[in-house]
Parts: C-alpha cells; sequence; structure tokens
C-alpha cells in the first residue's frame, strides 16, 4: 500500500458522504417544494392572469412535467454548474448566490469571531473560579441568551443602540465602497444578534472542559508549582479543551449559514438568507433549490473541515485515524 493512500481513501470517502447527502438533501427540497401550496407562475403573472397565460408559463418553466423527470434534469444541470434561472428575475442563481454570498460570509465571521472572542475569557474565568459568584453570574447570563430568541436579541439591540443612543443604524447595508467604518457599523448590530446564540454554547462547552482539565494530574503538577489557575488555563489546560469547541464553532456555523434568515431579513440585509426567505416566499422554485443545494454543501464542507483540524490539535486522534485506515 503506497504511504499517501490512507489520507486518499479518507479524503475518497468525505466525497462519497458529500455527494450523497447533497442528493438526499436535493431530493427532499424538491419534493417539499412541489407539495408547497400556490402556483410559482401565478405568483410571476399575478392573480389576474388567464388559464392560458399561467399554462403556457408552466410549459416554459417545465413545471408541467412530471416531478422524477423536472428533478433528473434539474440534478444533471446542477451537477454541471448550472443551477438554473430565477423564476421572477430570469438572473442565473450562481449569479444570485456569487452576490449574495459575501455579505453572508462576513456577517457569519463577524458574529463567529465576536462570539469567540467573548466565550473564551468568560469561560477560563468562570472555570477557574468554579462555584464563585463569577460563575454562578456568568451562569445565569450563558442561560438567559440561550433561551432568548434572535429576533428578541435582535430588537433589544436595535431600540438600545439604535433608537436611544443612535449610535448605528437599525437596519440597511452600507457596502466596503462606503468606507470601511460605515460598512462595519452597518454589519455590528447584525453580527452582534448572531453572535448571542454561539457566544452562550461555546462558554458552556469551553468551561466544562476546562473544569474537567483542571482535574488531571498535569494541572496538579502545574498548580503545586504556585502557577496561578488563569496561568495555568492559558499556558497548560487550554488547548486539551479545544476538540469540542472546534466540533462545537463547526456545527454551529453550518447551522448559521442556514438559519441566518430572521437576522438578515431583521436587518435588511443582502444575503443568502433574506434571498431564500424571499425566494420562499415568492415560489421561485429554481432559486430555493440552488441556494438549499448550495448551503447544505457548505455545511458539509465545514464539518469535513472540522475532522481534518482535529489532528492539528491533537495529533494522537490524526495517528489513531491512520491506523484505521490501514
Amino acid at each position: 500500500m503506497t504511504p499517501g493512500w490512507p489520507l486518499a481513501r479518507t479524503v475518497l470517502l468525505k466525497l462519497v458522504r458529500l455527494a450523497a447527502v447533497l442528493f438526499v438533501v436535493s431530493l427532499l427540497c424538491f419534493l417539499s417544494l412541489s407539495l408547497l401550496p400556490g402556483d410559482p407562475a401565478q405568483a410571476i403573472l399575478g392573480e389576474s392572469a388567464s388559464p392560458q397565460a399561467v399554462a403556457a408559463l408552466h410549459e416554459q418553466l417545465g413545471l408541467d412535467r412530471p416531478f422524477l423527470e423536472r428533478f433528473l434534469g434539474w440534478l444533471g444541470n446542477a451537477v454541471q454548474g448550472d443551477l438554473g434561472r430565477s423564476y421572477a428575475t430570469n438572473q442565473t442563481v450562481a449569479q444570485i448566490i456569487a452576490e449574495r454570498a459575501p455579505v453572508t460570509i462576513e456577517l457569519i465571521v463577524l458574529s463567529q469571531l465576536i462570539a469567540i472572542a467573548a466565550a473564551i475569557p468568560a469561560a477560563v474565568a468562570a472555570a477557574a473560579r468554579r462555584g464563585s459568584a463569577v460563575d454562578r453570574g456568568m451562569s445565569l447570563w450563558v442561560f438567559t441568551v440561550l433561551s432568548t430568541p434572535n429576533f428578541v436579541v435582535g430588537f433589544v439591540l436595535i431600540w438600545v443602540f439604535a433608537v436611544q443612543l443612535g449610535l448605528y443604524p437599525a437596519n440597511g447595508y452600507v457596502p466596503v465602497s462606503a468606507g470601511i467604518g460605515q460598512h462595519l457599523g452597518s454589519l455590528l448590530l447584525p453580527s452582534l444578534t448572531l453572535a448571542a446564540a454561539p457566544f452562550a454554547l461555546y462558554q458552556r462547552v469551553l468551561r466544562a472542559d476546562l473544569v474537567e482539565t483542571y482535574g488531571q494530574e498535569f494541572m496538579q503538577v502545574a498548580r503545586a508549582k504556585g502557577i496561578s489557575p488563569l496561568r495555568a488555563a492559558m499556558r497548560h489546560a487550554f488547548r486539551p479543551s479545544l476538540l469540542n469547541l472546534t466540533t462545537s464553532v463547526g456545527v454551529t456555523v453550518g447551522v448559521l449559514i442556514g438559519s441566518d434568515v430572521i437576522v438578515e431579513t431583521l436587518f435588511s440585509l443582502p444575503g443568502l438568507g433574506a434571498e431564500l426567505a424571499h425566494s420562499v416566499s415568492a415560489r421561485d422554485y429554481a432559486e430555493v433549490q440552488g441556494l438549499v443545494l448550495v448551503i447544505a454543501a457548505a455545511f458539509v464542507l465545514i464539518n469535513a473541515a472540522v475532522d481534518l483540524i482535529y489532528g492539528l490539535i491533537d495529533p494522537r486522534l490524526r495517528a489513531r485515524s491512520r491506523a484505521v485506515t490501514r
């Protein structure tokens, strides 16, 4: 067996799983759209359209063909990179995604940076002083955030920072060309809204792992040497506690790609989430199908990347994976 075979086999298996997941997601999405009430042709032409015009548009869009024929035709085009055209605008779905994706990607990246930057010191402080007033207060705050829906967090932030203080715009998107300060200002409140739940999750996961790590023998040796709890956490306990945090970040980022619909709609951001909500309400099946496929692919690819990152964090997992594939 060649030295590179285990890695090639692992990559091949992940690609097969990716293809299987995307096929199932596409099929279920196509089936769900076909069961939705309403007629895309009627939605495009309006309620006053004649039955003849609706029937002609059905034929033009291929909606008069059987379900399996339509799905296989769409799937064959999608494999070649053709996701179809929007029923409403006749713009290619790929072009719509290319225009909207940067806003969503930037929003998710900013929200994750905020969530991680806030969760790490909060978890370290709570774990180093577990059972103290700091730990109990942080737990109360985290559980409050976890139980609060995103749209409520967004409304509170808008009321405080936009309405009362007037520091940031309540909604709307400012492109980078208008100035980096204004651009980031238009994304700050949405990013904070999207970061709330991930922050709470990351803090609880990392705190639990740090508390467990503090009980290990090497941490007892570090404390015996007179190293402070905070310094011991940053120098010795943090890296062994990163695995579950990495898993949480990977899963959360994948989920946020599809769940930022509310945030983008609330703040009037031209991202994939808002476009997905609009295309569903407009019965734009071609656009919905393409958006769902891209979101599902991003979710699977991110989780595959997390598996690869595991080996960088803990070399023992990389060695174990090689042993299994031999």
